[in-house]
């Protein structure tokens, strides 16, 4: 006799058993046991079976509702992270400029603003200038005057050499957080690329008292600075010299180190032919 499954109204598969009488049937639930299928439990009559797992309108319904909630959920969730994105971004950059506003209200920088006066009439005027302004390349300074802004553009290459300047970018003047004020220079004419603090000097004797400061208040002496301070002229501290050459001597031995051991492996191969 084959085994007929059914499906009761309210979900359940059974197995029928038997006929009660012509409207109702005798039918026993299957449990899942291991994985398996297994008829279990007291046997029950129905009026009603179907062949597959009956859903009601309202459940289906609901079902419907939920796929669809579930749908616009993660639209929305999306819009809002994008929006509280924006917001961030918008609150950060606002923030900067609130507490700019706020050091300048504390504050007040009479002292940054007239140097920033001196510094547009001595543009429009013949007053001797001088510009410094650094770069990875090392520190420069120029006189300001066409041929020294040209020879001032031309060290200013990016890591792989290359001008970085189709032509001359007006300075832009900008405030720092701390309610300073300070002159850059960007890398390309447009404003774009990254830019650098430029510093204006009446004389190349103020110039350089400021730059043998600069070089004074370095905590640890590189490379690049010992070649500033050979180019400049500039006094370095003997402790801090003392200290560069120990770390540079160390770094110079354990690469003495390598390159030894990289021969010595290199000769035990040739021994071996």
């Amino acid at each position: 006799m084959n085994t007929e499954y059914k499906y009761t109204t309210d979900g359940k598969k059974v197995i029928v058993v038997g006929n009660l009488n012509s409207q109702e049937k005798i039918v026993q639930e299957i449990f899942l046991v291991n994985g398996n299928e297994i008829p279990s439990g007291e046997n029950f009559v129905v009026k009603s079976l179907h062949d597959a797992p009956a859903i009601s309108w309202k459940e289906s319904e609901l079902i419907k509702l939920e796929s669809r909630y579930i749908k616009d959920k993660q639209e929305w969730d999306s819009k809002i992270d994008r929006l509280n994105q924006d917001k961030r971004l918008a609150y950060d950059s606002l923030s900067e400029r609130v507490k700019w506003l706020r050091n300048i209200s504390k504050e007040p920088r009479s002292e940054d603003f007239k140097k920033v006066i001196n510094h547009i009439a001595d543009f429009l005027s013949d007053t001797e200038k001088w510009v410094f302004v650094r770069n990875y390349q090392g520190w420069h300074l120029e006189r300001f005057n066409e041929d020294g802004v040209n020879s001032l553009i031309d060290r200013l290459e990016d890591s792989y050499g290359k001008r970085r300047f189709d032509s001359m970018k007006l300075l832009s003047l900008f405030g720092r957080s701390d309610g300073s004020i300070v002159f850059r220079i960007n890398d390309y004419s447009d404003g774009s690329g990254s830019d650098r603090d430029v510093e204006f000097f009446k004389s190349k004797e103020d110039a350089l008292l400021f730059i043998q400061n600069e070089f004074d208040n370095i905590n640890e002496y590189r490379e690049s600075d010992l070649k500033n301070a050979e180019k400049f002229n500039l006094k370095p501290d003997e402790a801090k010299l003392k200290v560069y050459k120990l770390k540079r001597n160390a770094s110079i031995e354990k690469q003495v180190k390598e390159l030894e051991d990289r021969l010595n492996t290199l000769k035990s191969k040739l021994n071996e032919n």
